[in-house]
């Protein structure tokens, strides 16, 4: 074998030439198509690896900007919480300030609709164990306020001064048990004696047996005395007890005003 090819080795050499030249010729002519395939292959092969790593990117990508986002969002819910805050904070104070206005406007019309000089007061404290028994106020003796002064509030009665220190006072309310004022049915003017009770209610007593009451009728002061002057509202009539054998009625009032939600008053000073 190594002695044919000795012997023919330029036929051998020029054959070679002729296959190269042969396929460099039909490469030039067919190249296109032959790259066209061999692209073919390379993307069947690479696209699947280049969506990955694209998606992969992609992921990677929209994870650091949800970070970023989650971050600015965290900040922006924080800023929102405090504004909310703040407003909410400015509401209550407004709304507490149209609430106060309400009561003083209440009360102005109060002081208008009766011909005495009152002295308005702040309710500064309460004895625990008499809760519905007394108040204490902010005025005193420097203020004009004297022992067995009347004291209203914008929807009615409230008591009577029974104790003063230069700056404040003791107001025993008409619920207790001790008080004692004269009342007057403002439809009927059947005239009687309005009592605080052991609850949050007033009886009114020694109404004649023929006085003519109905329930919800307005129980007002009667003006009989010196301490409480005629007219202002004490409360409205609930319970009617009348016997046949008893001499006078008996009546269970309401009062107007809600001694729970006490705030202001009014001390009525002198009569003119």
């Amino acid at each position: 074998m190594s002695k044919f090819v000795e012997n023919n080795k330029s036929w051998i050499i020029f054959i070679l030439l002729v296959i190269i030249s042969f396929f460099i010729m039909t490469i030039d002519y067919h190249g296109k198509s032959y790259l066209q395939w061999l692209e073919n292959i390379t993307l069947r092969v690479i696209s699947p690896l280049n969506r990955g790593l694209s998606t992969i990117t992609i992921s990677i990508k929209n994870y650091f900007h949800y970070l970023n986002n989650l971050q600015q969002i965290e900040e922006e819910n924080i800023s929102l919480k405090k504004q909310m805050e703040e407003l909410l904070q400015e509401n209550s104070l407004l709304n507490e300030r149209l609430i106060a206005y309400e009561r003083l406007k209440q009360i102005l019309e109060l002081t208008k609709s009766f011909s005495y000089e009152m002295i308005p007061a702040l309710v500064i404290g309460r004895e625990p164990g008499n809760w519905f028994s007394s108040i204490i106020i902010d005025k005193g003796e420097r203020d004009g306020i004297k022992e067995g002064m009347a004291v209203a509030a914008n929807y009615g009665l409230v008591g009577k001064v029974i104790s003063v220190s230069p700056n404040s006072s003791k107001i025993m309310l008409i619920l207790d048990q001790r008080s004692s004022i004269g009342g007057m049915v403002q439809r009927s003017r059947d005239v009687g004696v309005v009592k605080g009770s052991d609850r949050n209610y007033c009886y009114m007593e020694y109404l004649s047996y023929e006085a003519d009451i109905k329930i919800n009728d307005i129980v007002i002061t009667s003006g009989l005395g010196s301490i409480f002057p005629k007219g202002i509202k004490i409360g409205r009539v609930v319970v009617i007890e009348k016997e046949k054998h008893d001499l006078f009625q008996r009546v269970l009032i309401k009062p107007e005003v809600d001694f729970t939600k006490l705030e202001e008053v009014l001390v009525v000073k002198k009569s003119e």
